[in-house]
């Protein structure tokens, strides 16, 4: 550390740079010293230029959230965008301090050791002579029911920020001990999050913003399950959003029945859910299994294969396998000469109960889910449904060259 600090010295021409095996410049070594104030390194051309159009792009996409009529599929669009151009602006305007030459002389700096295990240099220079203190980064705080114009103690602005972390902490031991305001908190900041100001200040770091799915602008607008998600959101008690400020609207929403701030907990987490299949793939997210595995959801009560949502998009081989897999190679033979549009029209009927046959057929039919509709299934049971797919599937092109 010592020889890197060396180093570092005669690469920026200070007068010094002070090793320290911490990950940071405590106290202590800083005293007697005074605080040397350096600006940010400029932009150059180009990095202006880059910093204009990001900003553009924000305004554009910021007009996205403001839009009552942005879709859903835009605002999280948006979102995203906002989060990647935000870093950008950031990594742009996060620049190392640039020191005056003239200062150089008897200005220093410390070298810690970063979690790594890196030597890194603290950018912030000090020296031992006298510094005339400007008013500049100097916050004045007001007493309560005091006046500004009185000239209260100045503090710097490190002083206020390890004292803001401390009383950080004060608040937080406090609130985990008291879980149901905790607990409120979270529901609160994550409901609340829909009508936030997003140039606003965040009080917390909890975020749960609805997840976007992988095929824009869809909408199972008939399917069992869209259409109660819908009827619930509805029902959900939003008297709280009146108040004019988050303090108001926290307090409004603390005061609402249990049974009612509970259903905003089941809607704020729940809405946080990704699209995913029972499968190995992209898709595949075991948690969402145990999950289903868990509230023992009955899948083909709340999804029923039909031409529209599955049968009109595979091939007629794997309609096929289907039949064969509730009524046998029968059901098959009645349907294997089929045009494709009939066959889906005659598998929605099928597997939604509406057709003359035998009663456990019928009882097999309206059970019946593709593998990676299911919860719960093993990924075991779910690769050998896999491979008789592959098989079945072979046999339904048989059976289709030989309807040809």
């Amino acid at each position: 550390m010592e020889e890197a600090a060396s180093v570092k010295a005669r690469e920026l021409g200070l007068a010094w740079v002070r090793p320290t095996l911490g990950a940071y410049v405590c106290h202590e070594l800083i005293e007697g010293l005074s605080r040397l104030s350096a600006e940010p390194a400029p932009l150059n051309e180009a990095e202006a230029e880059e910093l204009s159009i990001l900003e553009a792009d924000y305004d554009r996409e910021a007009a996205v959230l403001e839009d009552e009529d942005s879709s859903e599929e835009e605002v999280a669009r948006a979102e995203e965008q906002l989060a990647r151009i935000d870093r950008a602006m950031r990594a742009l305007n996060d620049r190392p301090p640039v020191l005056a030459e003239d200062l150089k002389e008897e200005a220093g700096a410390f070298l810690v050791l970063s979690r790594g295990g890196e030597p890194t240099l603290v950018p912030q220079y000090y020296t031992a002579s006298e510094v005339a203190q400007s008013d500049e980064g100097i916050i004045e705080p007001v007493e309560d029911g005091g006046d500004a114009s009185s000239k209260p103690a100045t503090y710097s602005q490190r002083l206020l920020d390890e004292l803001a972390m401390q009383r950080r902490d004060v608040l937080a031991i406090h609130l985990v001990n008291d879980p149901g305001l905790a607990l409120d908190l979270m529901i609160f900041t994550l409901a609340d999050a829909d009508g936030h100001d997003w140039r606003a200040k965040t009080a917390v770091t909890i975020s749960g913003p609805a997840a976007s799915g992988p095929v824009s602008g869809f909408e199972a607008k008939d399917a069992p399950a869209s259409a109660a998600l819908a009827e619930f959101t509805g029902s959900l008690d939003e008297s709280w959003r009146a108040g004019a400020s988050e303090i108001e609207r926290f307090s409004a929403f603390r005061g609402l029945p249990d049974e009612a701030r509970s259903l905003w907990l089941g809607f704020v987490v729940a809405r946080t859910l990704v699209a995913s299949l029972n499968t190995d793939g992209e898709r595949g997210l075991p948690l969402h299994d145990a999950l289903g595995a868990l509230l023992e959801i009955e899948m083909a009560h709340w999804w029923r294969p039909t031409a529209a949502n599955f049968f009109d998009r595979v091939p007629k081989a794997r309609i096929l396998e289907a039949f064969d897999a509730v009524g046998g190679p029968e059901l098959v033979s009645r349907y294997a000469d089929s045009k494709k549009a009939d066959l889906a029209s005659a598998a929605e009927r099928i597997f939604s109960g509406e057709f003359i046959g035998e009663k456990d057929v019928k009882e097999q039919a309206l059970a019946w889910l593709p593998a990676v509709m299911r919860f719960g299934i093993l990924k075991e049971e779910a690769a050998s449904d896999e491979e008789t797919s592959a098989g079945s599937e072979d046999a339904g092109n048989e059976l289709t060259e030989q309807a040809a």
